[in-house]
């Protein structure tokens, strides 16, 4: 079972690549969210480190949470870095219809949030005695998605990188054809 959950950021298009690249925390570490787990709402956290082990280039961006498998990615994962505050990550948007529209928004300064779906990993939840709440020790991404309203407060896009560089835009086509290649 995929699990989905958002937290409200501030997402943003950042200066020094080609102005397809979103950039912004996606899972604040030690922040409440009340969410619907098995039917039951309860409170959870993630714990700094949940994500350790991801394998970003097979975790899509999606312009909303996946209903079916025939929901297309709007883009890739190009890093997610465990920080202090939350774990952050960079996006390269693709050049399509909705995902142009995602970069204009994100470029106008509309507030988009961001949402992970997440699966379960054995040993990855420390449940309250009371079943009432649970901190995420470990999860698997599936996928993250840009949202209007997400779960976690301070989860959203910070940025998006406009075009400098030749040699910045190889690095960024080098990274993903190492990961997809």
């Amino acid at each position: 079972m995929i699990h989905v959950r958002s937290f409200t950021s501030t997402l943003a298009v950042r200066d020094g690549g080609d102005g397809r690249t979103l950039h912004g925390p996606v899972l604040p570490w030690g922040v409440e969210a009340r969410v619907l787990d098995a039917g039951r709402l309860v409170t959870e956290t993630f714990e700094r480190g949940a994500l350790a082990g991801t394998d970003q280039g097979r975790v899509p961006l999606t312009a909303t949470h996946p209903r079916d498998a025939g929901t297309l990615p709007i883009g890739v994962t190009l890093t997610i870095e465990d920080r202090a505050d939350a774990a952050w990550g960079e996006w390269r948007v693709s050049d399509t219809m909705i995902g142009n529209e995602v970069l204009a928004l994100a470029r106008d300064g509309v507030p988009l949030g961001l949402s992970i779906g997440f699966a379960e990993v054995p040993g990855g939840n420390r449940w309250s005695a009371d079943r009432q709440r649970v901190t995420r020790t470990r999860a698997e991404l599936d996928h993250i998605a840009v949202v209007r309203t997400p779960a976690y407060v301070g989860a959203g896009v910070a940025g998006v990188r406009e075009a400098t560089t030749r040699a910045e835009r190889m690095a960024t086509l080098l990274t993903l054809l190492r990961r997809h290649g």
